[in-house]
């Protein structure tokens, strides 16, 4: 395929780097450690309930701004992406997310 640029088909990840976990509750939060400069692009996973995220600069709210994330899935984002997000729980349980980073 002509100008497509696979990123995770053999996952590397980066060199040196600890995973991270964010504990998301009733207020808005972000990784709290900068991710790596090597780092393309980061895998996390979302822990015991669904979460809200924005990537606008706007706050989270459960139940109505953000898009829900579902427990029990993964995604892959651009590091710049995971950089930006801000998560809220979905709800009255509390979650966490735990974060993988990785290069190409």
């Amino acid at each position: 395929m002509p100008n497509s640029f696979v990123t995770n088909l053999y996952p590397k990840p980066t060199t040196g780097v600890t995973d991270q976990s964010l504990a998301v509750a009733d207020s808005a939060v972000q990784f709290g450690t900068a991710f790596n400069s090597l780092t393309k692009y980061v895998v996390l996973d979302v822990q015991t309930a669904d979460v809200r995220v924005t990537y606008d600069d706007s706050a989270p709210v459960g139940g109505s701004n953000g898009h829900i994330l579902f427990a029990g899935r993964s995604y892959t984002w651009s590091k710049e992406a995971a950089t930006a997000a801000k998560f809220i729980r979905n709800g009255t349980t509390s979650a966490s997310i735990h974060a993988s980073e990785f290069t190409d």
